[in-house]
């Protein structure tokens, strides 16, 4: 193991071999995890912070924390755990003021329970361990939706529509916020009588690989087909753009995959996830 370097922020900017080896990482493995470092410490690199285990410029692991977007639906940690060590993990610390979701990626028997016992040290209460499939679909392999054409891009106009949906899922935002989130991120959405019945958002783009997600329908709507649309219709933006699009699924939640699977999508890998609540 080599030497371990915290780094955040302004810090970054003298970094440019960290910014370089991650980018050909990413490069080189279009899944998660390079591809969340590349994008958070680019776009947001005052709201994330990295660990780096390193050996002369090679990167042997790191653990990346994103501290949490501006909108209130990111009031959560991020924590990605690429090959964790115990000094990595020991060197995060954040506190337990609200949800943190951890990805391991490549890791070995023991690394949960590492994990866990750290962030139980930190202030976490509960945990919850789950399996996710990491889902690829690109221009040859994409099947479109017969009702693709009910899609429709959403822009700042339907902020309302919006604000309602995320209100059944469970999350309060102003309209205000519900406007930037539109701005912000690319969402299509399927519209039943002035009601925004489902929804498909996408929350990293990088040239190659575009990652998918918060695929929701209103619960009066569902098994109409309209998450599969919303979903084919931002995949087909995706992937006619030449990369590819990745989203992450429950390994148990056999009716998403069945249907990302009709739309073209393949299980590229799958990982371990741990939820830690205060």
């Amino acid at each position: 193991m080599g030497s371990v370097v915290r780094l955040r922020g302004v810090e970054l900017m003298s970094q440019r071999w960290l910014l370089r080896e991650l980018g050909e990482l990413c490069r080189r493995d279009l899944l998660p995890a390079h591809c969340y470092a590349v994008y958070y410490l680019t776009r947001e690199p005052d709201r994330t912070e990295i660990l780096v285990a390193s050996s002369g410029s090679s990167i042997e692991s790191y653990a990346l924390v994103w501290h949490g977007g501006r909108f209130t639906i990111m009031d959560i940690y991020e924590v990605h755990l690429w090959r964790p060590s115990r000094d990595l993990v020991l060197g995060i610390s954040i506190p337990p003021s609200r949800r943190a979701d951890i990805q391991l990626y490549e890791g070995v028997s023991g690394d949960i329970e590492m994990v866990k016992n750290h962030f139980r040290e930190l202030g976490f209460r509960e945990f919850d361990v789950m399996e996710f499939h990491d889902m690829l679909c690109d221009r040859e392999s994409f099947k479109p939706s017969p009702l693709e054409r009910l899609a429709v891009k959403l822009g700042e106009e339907h902020a309302p529509l919006y604000k309602d949906l995320e209100l059944e899922r469970g999350i309060e935002i102003t309209v205000d916020e519900a406007r930037e989130i539109l701005k912000e991120y690319t969402h299509y959405g399927v519209i039943v009588d002035n009601v925004l019945a489902s929804v498909a958002a996408r929350y990293v783009t990088l040239p190659d690989l575009h990652i998918l997600g918060g695929v929701f329908t209103r619960k009066r709507y569902r098994g109409r087909g309209y998450a599969k649309a919303a979903t084919s219709a931002l995949t087909r933006e995706v992937v006619n753009s030449g990369a590819h699009a990745c989203l992450h699924v429950e390994t148990d939640y056999d009716a998403a995959i069945k249907m990302y699977n009709n739309l073209g999508y393949k299980v590229a890998r799958t990982r371990p996830w741990i939820f830690a609540y205060p």
